[in-house]
């Protein structure tokens, strides 16, 4: 009954929001945390060919590494990243491995919105469908499964080559100079975070992704909430708690975990094996 739930509570999210379009790249951030690995177990399910009603939209996966402002040395960051590739190259996704110091490098446009229209590629959600099914069907495969094979021989390149190397030293030590120049806590989680989604939008506007799902759980959100309060950005409540965040333009965020509580996940986690790379939090190290 737990997964029964677990799963339709996910499809229902999707399915309610109508905000990803059949054939659409979706970029997964993955942070390798309890969330973010129920969400791609999620998808990988809601992509395979036993599921009755299959996810549409071809995925793939970026993660970040913050080793270096997290207080993990350089063995430790390797060893992170290794076991992470694994984890990766098991999902069979294409994924793009980034570290934060790149986030250093971005261009200034970067802080701009992008221009990308409305991020819907169609007049309404059931003609995109409608669309996409009759595609299929020219094509001679009716289940959509064309579309992964395609997208991997496009974007695998981007993936595995930067995987084993680690910034250079100079890179690090800027970005480590950056956050003790900021003087609280506070400061530093907000500069951690829009670094993160610079980095991660940059990836998603470059390799053509329309869409970046992200792992945030109920227990995460209200987090944001009541932090936002205190720091008085109470006007950005809807856009940083809601299941859309489209500010940026021409990439959309969504937070198809959002109603689920960290107990849920934790046990669901537990019960079906999904497997999990913690790193430690940025406040605790």
């Amino acid at each position: 009954c737990f997964r029964e739930y677990f799963v339709h509570k996910f499809r229902a999210m999707l399915g309610k929001n109508r905000v990803i379009f059949p054939g659409e790249k979706v970029l997964l951030a993955l942070s390798g945390g309890p969330a973010s690995s129920a969400m791609l177990r999620q998808v990988q399910e809601g992509l395979s060919r036993e599921t009755a009603k299959r996810l549409r939209f071809v995925p793939g996966i970026i993660y970040v590494d913050e080793g270096a402002v997290r207080g993990q040395s350089a063995a430790q960051r390797e060893q992170s990243l290794a076991r992470m590739k694994t984890l990766l190259q098991a999902t069979g996704f294409p994924y793009h491995l980034a570290h934060l110091e790149q986030a250093l490098e971005l261009p200034a446009s970067i802080l701009r919105p992008g221009l990308g229209g409305s991020g819907e590629p169609g007049p309404s959600y059931k003609e995109a469908v409608e669309g996409f099914i009759q595609q299929q069907r020219q094509e001679g495969d009716g289940d959509g499964g064309t579309s992964l094979p395609g997208l991997g021989t496009r974007d695998t390149p981007a993936g595995p080559p930067a995987a084993p190397h680690l910034p250079a030293a100079a890179q690090t030590q800027e970005l480590l100079r950056l956050f003790e120049a900021v003087e609280t806590p506070t400061a530093r989680e907000e500069l951690l975070q829009m670094l993160r989604i610079h980095l991660i939008l940059q990836t998603a506007r470059t390799r053509g992704y329309a869409k970046v799902m992200t792992g945030e759980s109920c227990t995460r959100v209200a987090v944001k909430l009541l932090t936002n309060l205190a720091l008085g950005r109470g006007a950005f409540l809807a856009v940083d708690t809601g299941f859309v965040d489209n500010r940026h333009g021409d990439v959309m965020v969504v937070r198809p975990m959002r109603e689920y509580m960290a107990k849920e996940i934790a046990f669901y986690n537990h019960f079906f094996d999904v497997p999990t790379v913690i790193a430690p939090p940025l406040p605790t190290k």
